[in-house]
């Protein structure tokens, strides 16, 4: 049933759309309106990947505590130390099992050995309006107040643990979503003022009080499975099932606002319900909210070479992230396949970052080495090569590049150490600076150069420094939706042999990670590249004046734009007027009604297209006043991820060569800087 019923709406009912393109979307609802979209179960990590559940433990097998112990101990976990130091003990956790709060199933491993497992299930919800959603704008829960008046910084979407009976979780999708607005968090609206001080004590709860939101819709984004050993239960691991919503409703203040939740009362009267927090709500846009719950974030999961069977595979896994994976190899981005082979030849991984109650993140991580070229020649003291442009093989025009040396790196043999930079910065100088031109070479495809034909240079690499390690995070401009992590190395590298004017330079195909090469067509030149000598300021002069070449291009199309958004209205207007003077001749005896049926409906299909070109319009300038990647995560994330880099503790030990070389050039200030 499940397959049959996947991606379609119920019988004479239209889907709503989605506020923003990506995969499909889990929508649970006895409204009209309702589409039954499935995912695939999200793959489960390890220790429990390749694992199969074996037994399900249910409250009815438990009457006490003492049974859940014996029935821990009849699976090979031993809980005698439990509740010493800072441990739960049996009682808690038989407890949250018999309140619902978790699960206990029974796994057997991939490699047979049986573990049991506490299930825990956590809504994460994207509270919004149907008016926000579209903006991108959601509530972010920035303070908790307790009801004795300690408060602490939260920073995070609506989150609600959910109880085991009302999973499955597309089944009472819209239940679970309404409880956890308006009869937990959300319970009770209060000015964004609020707070709990000796002068303003801790209200009572109100049992007339009915809460004004009123849930109209849901759309799910993610489920993510997480696994950790738990802390509290020593020996026993944690699944948390993580699901990311958006939640729309109605009745939601405009303004940033306070919720009072109340706890439900003790014993089976329910007893007196006392405040349980106070809540504080902040309209934010969700690249914000995403800065805010990305700190913090830790490495979850890290995904490489043989981690996926199959290019079928790796898309089932995509799609348990919100991802527009419909774009891919599209429009000029590429496809899963090629995302696939990335990984198969190990020139990039993809890790998972998340904490527990965030939103996880998928990065594709990269690693690039640049090297900054110098000559031996004392005359060329203080410059090195800069990259200025490049011309594809194929292609009739160069484009600027702006930059170091620079080629990819595959992720083996790690961690990188002095020799593997040394071995790459040489194999690039190597493939790129054998075979010289002069500046002003331009390639020609109707006739390649042939590599029998040209002459190589014997460059020679006096010495290989490791100098800086940064990390960069982008969004792909390759794969839609997906954030890259680039892992950017310096290395020095002193050459003999370079001329000492500016040329340029033809790259040889079969370079540093470009695996097995295929046979070689008769010209083996990859593209052609212009080099030039600078120094720092000169480097600099050159990044200034091609940003301000790039700000007048950016005015100018700024200025286009504008002129198009006018030019669209004044059509809009044109054919609105058009539209009403035909149909004023509807019921005019001497028009030909069939003709003036079908200009009317070729009107009204150029108002739709004209409608549509206001959305792209709208649409891309969106994107364009979004922050970049690297704006959307907080500085301790980017460092933690430049913390992370796969270097040797050698690395960065300069060699005897390029020591001497700089001693030589500037022996007192050498004297100085080694004490």
């Amino acid at each position: 049933g499940r397959a049959r019923g996947e991606g379609r709406a119920r019988s004479g009912v239209r889907a709503p759309p989605s506020a923003r393109p990506g995969p499909a979307r889990m929508r649970r609802s006895v409204r009209p309106g309702f589409v039954e979209v499935f995912r695939p179960q999200p793959e489960t990590p390890e220790p429990l990947k390749g694992g199969v559940v074996v037994e399900t433990c249910t409250r009815q097998q438990l009457p006490t505590a003492g049974d859940l112990r014996r029935w821990l101990a009849d699976r090979g976990l031993d809980t005698s130390d439990w509740g010493s130091g800072n441990t739960k003990g049996v009682e808690r956790l038989w407890e949250e099992v018999v309140g619902d709060e978790s699960g206990l199933e029974l796994w057997r491993k991939a490699n047979g050995e049986l573990q049991p497992v506490r299930v825990t299930h956590v809504l994460r919800a994207k509270v919004c309006s149907p008016e926000s959603r579209k903006r991108g704008v959601f509530l972010m829960n920035t303070w908790q107040q307790y009801g004795d008046g300690r408060k602490r910084i939260r920073n995070g979407l609506l989150s609600e643990k959910l109880t085991m009976s009302e999973m499955p979780l597309e089944r009472n999708l819209h239940a679970v979503c309404t409880r956890a607005v308006t009869e937990e968090e959300m319970q009770r609206l209060a000015e964004s003022l609020f707070r709990i001080t000796p002068a303003s004590p801790a209200p009572a709860y109100d049992p007339g009080y009915v809460c004004p939101i009123s849930v109209l819709d849901e759309y799910f984004d993610d489920h993510v499975i997480e696994v950790e050993a738990s802390k509290s239960y020593p020996r026993l691991l944690t699944l948390y099932h993580l699901y990311t919503v958006d939640i729309l409703c109605s009745g939601l203040p405009s303004v940033d606002f306070n919720t009072l939740e109340f706890d439900h009362g003790d014993g089976a009267g329910g007893g007196p319900r006392r405040l349980k927090y106070v809540h504080a709500w902040v309209w934010t846009e969700w690249c914000q909210i995403q800065r805010y719950l990305f700190e913090g974030s830790s490495l979850k999961e890290r995904k490489a070479r043989g981690a996926f069977a199959t290019p079928d595979a790796l898309r089932a896994w995509l799609q348990n992230f919100n991802l527009d994976l419909s774009s891919w190899g599209q429009g000029g981005f590429k496809s899963v396949d090629s995302l696939f082979w990335e990984l198969e030849n190990q020139e990039s991984q993809l890790e998972m970052w998340g904490r527990t109650d965030g939103v996880p993140l998928l990065m594709r991580v990269l690693h690039v080495l640049q090297v900054k070229v110098s000559s031996s020649d004392p005359r060329m003291r203080g410059k090195f090569l800069y990259q200025t442009w490049v011309q594809e093989a194929g292609g009739r025009r160069s484009k600027p590049v702006n930059r170091l040396m620079s080629a990819k790196l595959r992720a083996c043999d790690l961690p990188f150490d002095r020799q593997r930079f040394a071995a790459e910065a040489k194999a690039v100088i190597r493939d790129e600076l054998t075979y010289l031109v002069d500046s002003f070479f331009s390639l020609d495809p109707q006739s390649p150069p042939r590599l029998s034909d040209l002459e190589g240079r014997a460059v020679e690499v006096r010495g290989v420094d490791l100098v800086d390690h940064r990390v960069d995070v982008v969004e792909s401009p390759t794969f839609r939706g997906l954030c890259t992590l680039y892992h950017l190395y310096t290395c020095d590298a002193e050459c003999d042999g370079l001329p000492v004017a500016d040329f340029s330079s033809l790259g040889v195909r079969g370079g540093p990670g470009a695996g097995a090469p295929a046979p070689e067509p008769p010209s083996a030149v990859r593209n052609a590249m212009g080099w030039c000598w600078v120094s720092w300021p000169q480097c600099l002069d050159v990044v200034h004046s091609r940003t301000r070449e790039m700000e007048e291009k950016l005015t100018l199309y700024e200025e286009a734009g504008d002129a198009q958004v006018c030019v669209q209205r004044r059509n809009a207007d044109v054919l609105e007027e058009l539209s009403a003077r035909m149909r004023s001749l509807a019921g005019e005896r001497t028009v030909p009604q069939g003709p003036l049926q079908r200009s009317l409906a070729l009107v009204s299909q150029l108002q739709q297209a004209n409608q549509n070109l206001r959305g792209l319009m709208d649409s891309e300038g969106s994107r364009a006043s979004a922050g970049t990647a690297r704006r959307t995560f907080p500085p301790s994330m980017v460092s933690e991820m430049a913390e992370r880099a796969l270097i040797s503790d050698d690395a960065f030990v300069q060699s005897d060569v390029v020591v001497e070389a700089a001693a030589a050039r500037s022996p007192g200030l050498w004297c100085c800087l080694c004490g």
